[in-house]
């Protein structure tokens, strides 16, 4: 069962770069449940349309992941490949890495909690609207519940842009890919149910509250995932509701376990 649950955690965060952080790799910690080393690799793919201020277009990814999880403790990478369309303008390139430690606080049978912290480097260009520009720290804390068929998980962070530049954006939504505040609180929360043997749907809202100067982001979506516990696949449909980080996303993704 924890495995199912981690599997509609991962890659949830492949919202937005904030939000994709509290998920994936801290929910590697609820997945793992022995005390020796186990390795992961995943790969997102999405697509997505947006309509800002400044821009209209769409842009799709895809994003290979590595984790690593040993007793309580864990490490992940991540890094997005993108094709952008914005105002006409075509161009490819690659988004912000993340590089991630994760830790298990407090589990029992029903309840889990954790907490990490997500390191993302300026890989990407942000003249092109495929990067911060500036390394961001986004430390985090998750929980989880579970009874029978069931889940619920929340998470809440906290990030911030190690510049001396303000922590101000005055452009829109930044970056297009992955729109962040440099200074903002984070909040994820939702649930899934256990339809069938190894098939989970559910949804969740999500979003980002700036301090000092900023936009407010708010994201729903809705989800369905199915695999084993070695293998997992899941689809998710995003819709924009605030700020306008995307006007709808599909993601599926793919995590393999050994």
């Amino acid at each position: 069962m924890a495995r199912s649950i981690v599997a509609t955690l991962v890659g949830l965060c492949a919202s937005s770069g904030s939000a994709r952080a509290e998920h994936d790799m801290a929910a590697m910690s609820e997945n793992h449940q022995h005390e020796g080393s186990e390795l992961s690799a995943g790969v997102a793919i999405e697509a997505a349309q947006f309509d800002t201020m400044s821009y209209v277009g769409s842009y799709q990814g895809i994003t290979p992941s590595l984790g690593w999880m040993r007793g309580r403790f864990g490490a992940g990478a991540t890094v997005g490949l993108y094709h952008l369309n914005k105002n006409g303008l075509s161009l490819y390139g690659i988004g912000d890495a993340m590089f991630t430690g994760h830790a298990m606080v407090f589990s029992t049978e029903t309840v889990q909690t954790g907490l990490a912290l997500h390191l993302m480097v300026p890989s990407g260009s942000e003249l092109d609207g495929l990067g911060m520009g500036h390394v961001m720290a986004l430390p985090s804390a998750w929980a989880t519940w579970r009874s029978h068929r069931v889940a619920f998980r929340a998470t809440a962070g906290y990030g911030w842009a190690l510049t001396g530049s303000g922590g101000q954006h005055n452009h829109g939504p930044s970056p297009l890919v992955d729109p962040m505040n440099m200074q903002e609180v984070t909040w994820s929360a939702g649930g899934d149910l256990e339809v069938a043997h190894g098939v989970r749907v559910g949804g969740r809202a999500q979003g980002g509250i700036p301090i000092g100067v900023g936009s407010d982001r708010v994201i729903g979506a809705g989800r369905v995932a199915w695999g084993t516990p070695r293998i997992s696949t899941a689809f998710e449909l995003q819709l924009g509701l605030a700020g306008d980080p995307f006007t709808v996303r599909g993601v599926v993704e793919t995590t393999l376990r050994f």
